[in-house]
């Protein structure tokens, strides 16, 4: 480790400015220029692991090779006695996180030229395959008048053309967990949308004061579930995190759309889960806030009073809310939409798809029946509706939704298939088949379908062309649990043990809570004989509740419809 006042090349070390698991970096001297350097010390410990040389080297060669404003300058990379040093520009301004640290929540027009000077220095490096995966507060350096510069590719992607040393893992994705995107945190590829979901990360604590995340309140739920076992947890910590990151939306931007308007957007539109939804890359986003009249936004209590009313910003972050299964929140947001304009039809359907999902389906009618009142012809909420009534076991109003949704689209697939489900509730056999092979005649890759009509043709002893249902549900989607389930169910039924144990295991996997799988495996098993396997699957059975309705567990769910836009029908 380097120390004060040592002399290394041509430059005399002043201070240690920071270390972590891989690296240190030290101010210096340089004494044949009269200026003031930053040098980079691979730790010594690493020094003699190949991989790690070899993502120094790539480090160094890749900013030097892409020179913009927005990235810090690499002067030189220097090897003697087998320690390795990369020279670069100083930087007085310290990082984002000490600004950060010292002010909280930035001032609007600041946190914008960061974020836009961030996106651009990204920009180059996107457009070459290059990902950084690692931005952070502590990776944005700042210069004495304010500049951002991106500092730290040592975990880059950096593709082959563009000079990578192959050294990116297939299901790693290196980065701090807490800054991570979800297909990182799932182990997914990733390209320049997830460099943009932590670009929109910081642009969040830089207009919030804080990150979107409240890992206190994380680590305090963590410890009340794990008790005195630090592995339980760890455990629970590492759980609560993947599902704020994987599947919630910040629960601050409600606030945020109060504070600052319109900018709100470009955030949540940056931070989305599904990376496809996203700006596609920097320079995308970089753009989307040039666009932004900053002037416009509000900054103060009394100009967020007035922040979006328009009901359609509204309904468009509740149908984001529903998207990442925040059911609550998008009813919240409809609700907001609908007292802005009453005479909403988009608004109250789209609320009633929330309440379906939570299987309030009393909700839902009356929310449809209103969609319905502004908007007779509304193909979508009377295929809701009858998703509704069907919940609440009243058929024949539901076949009625169904009945109607096709006079006025009789190609309706979603109608025919949620029409079939119906009957199969009815135990009306011979009707659900009809609908399911209209279902799939229309639309062949309708998962579901077979997998429901695969129960149709059980329950009327056609085994062959049920297994043949399940086996196409399962090459369409190799992931589906409904179709192993059932068709484990049918083996089990032929007797077919094997099959059924390989079916059943496949559910575990898929989903080890699965109510029933454990006791159908745990009979086979000891039908076959195997009692030891039996007896583990037994006491792995999960206490089951009288609300679920074991039939509930093979029939693939319901297929809400998704409404086109209809504001040409809603007052203006």
């Amino acid at each position: 480790m380097l120390t004060p006042g040592q002399k290394l090349f041509e430059y005399e070390i002043v201070r240690l400015l920071g270390r972590g698991g891989f690296a240190a970096v030290f101010e210096a001297q340089d004494r044949m220029l009269d200026r003031r350097v930053a040098i980079k010390q691979l730790l010594l410990d690493k020094a003699s692991d190949e991989k790690a040389v070899k993502r120094f080297l790539q480090e160094a060669r890749i900013a030097a090779a892409l020179e913009h404003p927005n990235v810090v300058s690499i002067y030189a990379m220097r090897v003697e006695a087998k320690l390795f040093y990369i020279i670069m520009e100083y930087l007085p301004g310290g990082s984002l996180r000490d600004l950060l640290n010292q002010q909280g929540k930035l001032p609007l027009e600041q946190a914008v030229h960061l974020a836009i000077g961030i996106c651009e220095g990204l920009a180059k490096f996107h457009a070459k395959g290059i990902v950084h995966r690692d931005i952070k507060a502590e990776n944005i350096l700042l210069t004495a008048d304010g500049r951002p510069k991106v500092a730290d590719f040592g975990i880059a992607h950096v593709p082959e053309a563009a000079g990578g040393l192959d050294l990116t893992q297939v299901g790693f994705q290196p980065s701090t967990l807490l800054y991570s995107s979800p297909e990182q945190v799932r182990g997914e590829p990733v390209d320049a949308r997830s460099d943009v979901y932590q670009i929109g990360e910081l642009l969040y604590m830089m207009l919030a004061g804080q990150h979107y995340i409240d890992i206190g309140a994380l680590e305090a739920q963590a410890i009340t579930a794990g008790g005195t076992n630090q592995f339980r947890s760890q455990a629970k910590l590492y759980e609560l995190l993947e599902r704020a990151i994987c599947e919630e939306m910040p629960a601050g931007l409600a606030q945020l759309w109060r504070e600052v308007g319109a900018l709100a957007e470009v955030v949540e539109t940056a931070l989305l889960k599904n990376k496809g939804d996203r700006f596609q890359d920097a320079g995308e986003f970089a753009a989307t806030l040039k666009t932004l009249s900053i002037n416009t936004t509000p900054v103060t209590a009394e100009a967020g009073e007035l922040v979006i009313q328009d009901s359609r910003a509204y309904n468009k972050r509740g149908l984001a809310y529903v998207s990442t299964r925040n059911y609550e929140q998008a009813i919240v947001d409809f609700s907001r939409a609908i007292e802005l304009d009453t005479e909403y039809a988009e608004a109250y359907n789209n609320r009633s798809t929330a309440h379906l999902l939570m299987d309030n389906y009393g909700q839902a009618v009356v929310d449809c029946a209103r969609a319905l009142e502004l908007a007779p012809n509304f193909v979508a909420a009377y295929v809701n509706r009858g998703i509704a009534y069907t919940g609440l076991r009243e058929y024949k109003q539901a076949l009625a939704d169904y009945g109607k949704a096709l006079e006025l689209s009789p190609q309706n697939v979603y109608a025919y298939y949620n029409r079939g489900n119906t009957y199969l509730w009815m135990d009306k056999y011979k009707e659900a088949l009809a609908d399911y092979n209209q279902t799939i005649a229309l639309k062949p890759e309708f998962v579901a379908a077979y997998v429901n009509r695969g129960l149709v043709q059980g329950e009327l002893k056609q085994y062959q062309q049920a297994l043949a249902d399940y086996t196409e549900a399962i090459e369409l989607n190799p992931d589906y649990v409904y179709a192993y389930y059932n068709r484990a169910n049918l083996h089990r039924e032929l007797n077919n043990h094997r099959q059924a144990i390989a079916d059943y295991s496949k559910v575990v996997e898929l989903n080890p809570e699965h109510r029933y799988v454990y006791e159908n495996r745990g009979d086979i098993y000891a039908a076959v004989g195997d009692e030891e396997r039996a007896s583990e699957d037994y006491t792995k059975i999960i206490v089951q509740t009288s609300s679920i309705h074991p039939k509930r567990l093979s029939v693939a769910r319901s297929m809400l419809m998704p409404a086109t836009p209809l504001d040409f029908l809603t007052r203006e």
